[in-house]
């Protein structure tokens, strides 16, 4: 298991938010809560939930998806 760097809520929702705004097509969607969850079989403890207002899922979820999925391998809240 990787070991991951903890960060608060609000921290890891900056930290989302910032590689997202690197998407001009998205700056409509945000992350906009954190859940946190016992650890997963890779150890992260947490999922993000997005908020995509007028950009339709089939643009947004792709590139959310990968800033998630990669945030994840990095990050767990403390």
């Amino acid at each position: 298991m990787k070991i991951r760097e903890e960060v608060a809520e609000d921290e890891l929702l900056n930290i989302l938010n910032s590689e997202l705004a690197k998407h001009a097509e998205l700056k409509k969607c945000s992350f906009i809560s954190i859940q946190r969850s016992k650890p997963d079989g890779t150890g992260c403890n947490w999922s993000a939930e997005v908020r995509s207002k007028g950009v339709p899922h089939h643009v947004s979820a792709p590139i959310t998806g990968k800033i998630a999925a990669e945030a994840r391998k990095k990050y767990n809240v403390k």
